[in-house]
C-alpha cells in the first residue's frame, strides 16, 4: 500500500497535511510532523495536535493525509482511518481541570491505517485510487 515513492516523499517532507471531519462533516486541516511509517499500510503521527483534530478523530476516525512536493504541487493523498490514539507525553504541570483550548497540553500519537492512495496534483486527475 505505501510504496517506496510514497515512503520516500513522506520521509523527505518536513510535514504532511491531515484532514479530519467531525461527526457532522465539518472539516478541519492540521499539519502532521514526525510521521513514521510502519509496515506497508500504517502511518504513525506524533504531534501537539489542536483540540479540533483530536475531537474529530474521536468522533470520526476517517482521515485524508496529503504529502506533496511544494515546488511541483504533485504528491499523494492517502485515505484511511485512525486505528489507535494515545497520549505520548503531557506538559509538566498539566491540570485537566484547567481548560486551555488554544494551547495543546498533550503530545498525541495516533496511527492511521491507509486504505487507498490517490494521485494528488493541481493538474488534471481522476481521483481513481492508484493503490487499494
Amino acid at each position: 500500500m505505501i510504496t517506496e515513492p510514497i515512503k520516500s516523499l513522506i520521509e523527505q517532507s518536513s510535514y504532511v497535511f491531515v484532514a479530519t471531519a467531525d461527526s457532522l462533516g465539518q472539516p478541519h486541516l492540521a499539519i502532521g510532523e514526525q510521521v513514521a511509517i510502519s509496515g506497508d499500510s500504517l502511518l504513525i503521527f506524533e504531534n501537539w495536535f489542536c483540540p479540533s483534530t483530536l475531537e474529530n478523530i474521536a468522533a470520526n476516525p476517517h482521515v485524508s493525509v496529503v504529502a506533496v512536493v511544494p515546488e511541483t504541487g504533485r504528491g499523494y493523498q492517502m485515505l484511511g482511518s485512525v486505528i489507535r490514539s494515545t497520549d505520548a507525553a503531557v506538559l509538566d504541570g498539566y491540570d485537566p481541570s484547567v481548560t486551555l483550548p488554544e494551547i495543546p497540553q498533550v503530545l498525541t500519537r495516533f496511527t492511521v491505517k491507509i486504505l487507498k492512495v490517490l494521485e494528488f496534483t493541481s493538474g488534471i486527475h481522476s481521483d481513481i485510487p492508484i493503490i487499494e
